[in-house]
């Protein structure tokens, strides 16, 4: 085998025993790296060749999960269109993103090591841009916060996903759920005569 083959194929090892920790601590936290090596499909030493201590591999799957959520949101071209299409397409970008979303934001501790270092500058935020850009076409709220109104987006649609996992609201129903909970509360009153025209 090629060193250009030997890389691929451990880049499919790590990649799978990244997204099965990732799947496996969404539902509980507590679980093992060998209950994590039976859900890669790979054995406790190939597990632990990669990845020694738990550490690490929680490391690895908050970086898989946050480019997961970046990556939606990215493809639903928040800069684009009218902002509340906009923020609908990020709505329904994230219900992609479900378990990243449950992993990160279920333990805030993530959030907060996945931070930039004090002094340095905030990563470019394109949620954080839609909503300044409905704001100032008179579409969302502006006596709100675009920050405030980011963490209501994160916190509701936290909670709908919580939900689907305990069995209280159907999968397909969560974006028209999380849309109509956001839309009835931080769409300012102008902003519903800005709403876009369906269209045919």
């Amino acid at each position: 085998m090629s060193a250009k083959q030997t890389s691929s194929v451990r880049n499919r090892t790590e990649r799978a025993i990244v997204t099965a920790a990732l799947r496996v601590w969404v539902r509980d936290r507590s679980a093992t790296l060998p209950q994590v090596a039976v859900a890669a499909e790979v054995g406790r030493t190939t597990l632990h060749r990669y990845f020694p201590e738990r550490d690490g591999l929680l490391r690895a799957a908050t970086e898989h999960a946050l480019e997961a959520i970046g990556n939606a949101i990215t493809e639903a071209d928040p800069d684009k269109g009218h902002p509340l299409d906009a923020m609908r397409r990020v709505v329904t970008a994230l219900a992609s993103a479900s378990d990243a979303i449950m992993f990160v934001f279920g333990d805030q501790s993530l959030v907060r090591d996945a931070s930039p270092e004090p002094g340095l500058p905030a990563p470019h935020d394109p949620v954080i841009d839609l909503i300044r850009r409905g704001q100032a076409d008179g579409v969302f709220d502006d006596q709100l916060t675009a920050e405030w109104i980011q963490q209501v987006l994160w916190g509701v649609t936290y909670t709908a996903f919580e939900q689907v996992e305990r069995g209280s609201i159907p999968k397909f129903d969560v974006v028209a759920t999380v849309t109509r909970t956001l839309e009835k509360g931080i769409i300012a009153a102008a902003g519903a005569r800005a709403e876009p025209e369906p269209k045919p």
